[in-house]
């Protein structure tokens, strides 16, 4: 292995993306892992993720991790899912009736960042239609998240989306904290031996820490997209925003 490339929340800038591994130059030596979060807020989710799918078919080796954002897509599908299988329609006879009631998980999906996700793949032409927009996500674009990772251990580093339980680190009772977490890790515990890197929680500048490294810095909030090089701290950035 020539580089260990981690790559912060991308959020939908597809823009960034293509400027951030430009940047980077990545050949066959190197591996890159994807920290989460490749959708909600930014306009460009649909070719973001076939990008991915393009790019770890060139470079098999490529790690792409589960962000919350990958989480919450998913189960407002799943739950979208469920109710049209266990009620008959009964969704699409809501929405015929005005009604714009959606399963809680689709809700929230959209509230976070989710809205314009679904706008680039069912854009807006008389009024908004989320059964619709969610139906028109492809199944490649699915599969490629169902298929992503909770967390990846390379030596002393585990990559995670957002951080882990101490307790739980690799999330074998629960995949929350892998996703969600917002405390940094800073007690040290026995047998800890892990530096954890993730993004989910923007930083102005890249964060390194003893116990971790913090690498969302911004993309979906007007920032940057960093990406950095693990076994040497070498840092790159596309972008001219800050938090």
């Amino acid at each position: 292995m020539q580089r260990l490339i981690a790559i912060g929340d991308i959020h939908g800038q597809r823009e960034l993306l293509l400027e951030l591994i430009g940047l980077i130059g990545p050949t066959a030596d190197d591996q890159l892992v994807f920290l989460g979060d490749y959708i909600d807020r930014g306009p460009q989710t649909p070719q973001v993720l076939d990008w991915l799918i393009d790019f770890k078919a060139l470079y098999p080796q490529t790690v792409l991790l589960r962000g919350n954002h990958e989480q919450m897509l998913l189960d407002a599908l799943r739950d979208i899912a469920d109710c049209q299988r266990t009620n008959n329609g009964w969704l699409e006879k809501m929405f015929a009736f005005g009604s714009s009631f959606l399963p809680e998980s689709a809700e929230f999906f959209i509230a976070c960042g989710g809205l314009e996700t679904l706008l680039a793949y069912h854009p807006l032409v008389d009024e908004f239609d989320p059964l619709g927009a969610f139906a028109s996500i492809p199944q490649r674009h699915i599969d490629l998240l169902r298929a992503t990772d909770f967390y990846y251990l390379q030596g002393q580093f585990l990559f995670v989306h957002a951080g882990v339980d101490p307790e739980d680190p690799f999330g074998e009772n629960s995949h929350q904290s892998l996703i969600w977490e917002r405390r940094p890790l800073w007690v040290d515990r026995p047998g800890w031996e892990w530096v954890v890197v993730h993004g989910h929680t923007p930083v102005r500048e890249p964060f390194f820490g003893r116990l971790e490294v913090a690498l969302d810095t911004g993309a979906g909030h007007h920032g940057r997209l960093t990406a950095c090089d693990l076994l040497t701290n070498r840092i790159w950035q596309a972008g001219k925003g800050k938090l």
